[in-house]
């Protein structure tokens, strides 16, 4: 499908409560969640972990590694997103309530697929952040998500 893009990251040593990954909306552009996946590489104990997608309501100036969305479609121009990922600032405040928040187990991840009617819309320069709300042991994860961009 055209114009639909993974955003992903690989985190060595998560070790603390954080945004996993960040995605922002270009000002010209509505980006469309289609799944979104952490998964854990590395941690053989099995613990509780509580994961949510959230809207972000103001997003200050965040700061983490830039990621650059991999195209599903090679002759896609690249996303004109912004993904951040492993965020050491944290963007000012995030929404009240999540679009989708699960207590999962470490070991198989968390995994969010909603149906076409359920999919969360980002507005045009708003922001969603995937995050991780509590501290795990030390793990190897990676965070995707995999979105659309309409409009």
């Amino acid at each position: 499908m055209r114009g639909v893009y993974t955003a992903s990251i690989d985190i060595s040593g998560l070790a603390s409560a954080k945004t996993l990954l960040l995605i922002q909306a270009a000002a010209t552009c509505v980006i469309e969640i289609l799944s979104v996946h952490v998964t854990n590489l590395s941690n053989e104990t099995n613990e509780q972990l509580p994961v949510g997608l959230f809207h972000v309501t103001t997003i200050g100036s965040p700061t983490g590694t830039s990621v650059t969305p991999e195209k599903h479609e090679k002759l896609d121009a690249a996303s004109v997103a912004t993904a951040t990922g492993n965020l050491t600032g944290e963007p000012t405040a995030y929404a009240a309530n999540p679009i989708d928040k699960q207590g999962i187990a470490s070991l198989s991840g968390y995994h969010y697929d909603p149906i076409p009617e359920e999919r969360p819309i980002v507005p045009p320069s708003g922001a969603i952040g995937l995050r991780l709300l509590a501290a795990p042991s030390a793990l190897d994860a990676t965070a995707a998500i995999v979105y659309r961009e309409i409009g």
